[in-house]
């Protein structure tokens, strides 16, 4: 049966009211969600308002000549609404952190800087820098109105592929100190190895470059160990370690020992005196090379203190010091897109991009090199 005239007449107001209710509830919808995307609502609470608002001010976004501002939203919230709507639900969870006071203070703000600035680095990088380019675009730049260094950089990224968020970083909040986490492992690791109590025959692991003498008198050093270099113990004396150190001489380098033949992964550097004191071991040639590699064993004294048990720790701050260093100028890579000899360029090239120093560089370079495509870590 047929609804009557009667009946069909009366839902007409239904589905005008259901009609207004929904044009009502979409658009307070929308209202809301707009209106969370306001520069006052942004700084509303302490935490923004007292911190980043107040580098930002400071910054081309806020102020300069052409009078346009990109405010907080124009930044880290998109415009199409599929994607708007997700990065809102995503955002909740923020709520939860606001509500909780996990940067309530500028004590905790700082302590979370980098992680809060790497999970926004990270979107922005998966998500090729799309909110950047709500306003830039490498099409629409007159190259010939830039310096030439900037139009050259800006050419070579265009060209490699580079999103915005790669070399854009700390534009209009201050850049975190990247080498915070891996410094605070690095003394955490350092003040066990100080307790650390070897046993004769025990392996052990440099965590620095660590100068070697060959007798156990004090002075001038006869080389260097490198970082996560093995030795094995021989005996303890005081505040001394008399230990043997075994590496690979490169036919025409006597001066340096190698972890492997035909890969440069460095154990140590030797004076003459020390390279005097070795003892040959085994010849072999390389296949790919034809050089000859020598294995050679020296004994040698150390400071004890310097040394742990295991290349486990050195690995995951290794690993730390790429991930938060690195990724600063592109996406993280991992060791194994290049081979152990690859790795000593591309840390040479790229050093002095960083705030590392000569024992941080030894270390992520000794890591890359133990986990490159062609080496895979030794066993401890």
């Amino acid at each position: 049966m047929g609804l009557g005239p009667n009946a069909r007449w009366s839902l007409v107001p239904v589905a005008l009211l259901a009609a207004i209710a929904g044009v009502v509830a979409w658009g307070g919808f929308n209202t809301a969600m707009e209106a969370t995307n306001t520069l006052g609502f942004c700084v509303s609470c302490h935490e923004m308002r007292d911190n980043v608002y107040q580098e930002y001010k400071k910054t081309v976004h806020y102020t300069n000549p052409s009078g346009v501002r990109a405010i907080c939203s124009d930044c880290h919230v998109p415009r199409d609404w599929l994607h708007k709507v997700t990065r809102k639900v995503t955002a909740t969870k923020e709520l939860y952190h606001w509500a909780i006071g996990s940067i309530d203070t500028k004590e905790k703000f700082e302590a979370k800087r980098h992680e809060l600035a790497r999970h926004e680095w990270d979107r922005m990088r998966a998500n090729d820098s799309r909110e950047c380019r709500n306003c830039h675009s490498f099409e629409a730049m007159d190259f010939h109105k830039q310096s030439a260094k900037a139009a050259s950089a800006m050419t070579a990224a265009m060209k490699a592929g580079k999103t915005c968020i790669d070399c854009h970083k700390g534009i209009a909040h201050t850049l975190p100190d990247i080498t915070a986490r891996h410094r605070a492992a690095f003394a955490q690791l350092a003040a066990e190895a100080k307790a650390l109590t070897p046993a004769t025959g025990a392996t052990l692991y440099a965590i620095a470059r660590t100068p070697f003498r060959l007798a156990r008198a004090q002075g001038e050093p006869d080389g260097e160990i490198a970082p996560a270099a093995a030795v094995s113990v021989i005996r303890s004396d005081g505040d001394a370690l008399e230990v043997e150190l075994q590496g690979w001489q490169r036919d025409g380098s006597p001066e340096i020992l190698y972890q492997r033949p035909g890969q440069r992964v460095l154990v140590a550097t030797l004076n003459e005196a020390a390279v005097a004191q070795l003892t040959p071991l085994e010849t072999v040639t390389d296949a790919d090379t034809d050089q000859l590699w020598t294995r050679a064993r020296l004994q040698l004294w150390v400071a004890a203190g310097g040394f742990a048990p295991s290349r486990d720790p050195l690995w995951q701050i290794g690993a730390r010091i790429n991930d938060d260093n690195c990724t600063m100028c592109h996406a993280l890579r991992e060791p194994s897109v290049a081979t152990a000899n690859q790795w000593i360029g591309h840390i040479n090239a790229m050093k002095r991009f960083t705030a590392l120093d000569a024992d941080e560089i030894g270390l992520l370079r000794s890591y890359l090199q133990n986990h490159a495509r062609d080496a895979a870590p030794e066993k401890p």
